[in-house]
């Protein structure tokens, strides 16, 4: 365990390595296994996350796997993941923008055709052509309306550090 001062009120706080529950992302079921986290008696606390990019890309790859059927969360994530506006990804996907909005609110669930649909348009969008073989196989578990996501622990370490380098 180290030591180093607070952004917010310049105490110092103390950094260890432990389970973090990443809701930066927009989900509410991730967890990062393994991270440095900053912890101070004011209550500020945050996680060290490398290569963010990379992190969200393997969880959009969890996702696209799962059995279950995406939430709303799940959908909001994939799309801005790929940097699309709701109107465009409605567009895309033959839809209204206010049935994506719907989606991605809880209040409506998407078929599984539309569930599928979206899986393949993201993995065709990312160049995942592994990942679009993959998800033919995928048993569907029909998804309810206020059902919670499975919890997502991913261990850091599975980050490819190597492949976010920023060339300087």
């Amino acid at each position: 365990m180290s030591d180093m001062n607070c952004p917010a009120c310049h105490q110092t706080g103390k950094i260890h390595t432990g389970n973090y529950h990443y809701t930066e992302s927009g989900l509410q079921n991730v967890w990062l296994m393994g991270v440095e986290i900053f912890e101070c008696d004011c209550g500020e606390n945050f996680a060290f996350i490398p290569c963010v990019q990379e992190l969200h890309k393997l969880i959009a790859q969890i996702l696209l796997k799962q059995e279950n059927q995406l939430s709303g969360r799940e959908i909001r994530f994939l799309r801005k993941h790929m940097g699309m506006k709701a109107k465009d990804f409605a567009e895309r996907l033959g839809v209204k923008n206010v049935t994506v909005s719907r989606w991605e609110q809880g209040d409506i669930i998407p078929p599984k055709t539309i569930d599928l649909l979206i899986r393949f348009f993201y993995a065709s969008e990312m160049n995942l052509s592994k990942i679009a073989a993959a998800i033919t196989k995928i048993k569907f578990k029909k998804r309810t309306k206020g059902q919670k996501e499975s919890p997502i622990n991913f261990p850091i370490d599975r980050i490819k550090k190597h492949s976010c380098a920023v060339n300087a």
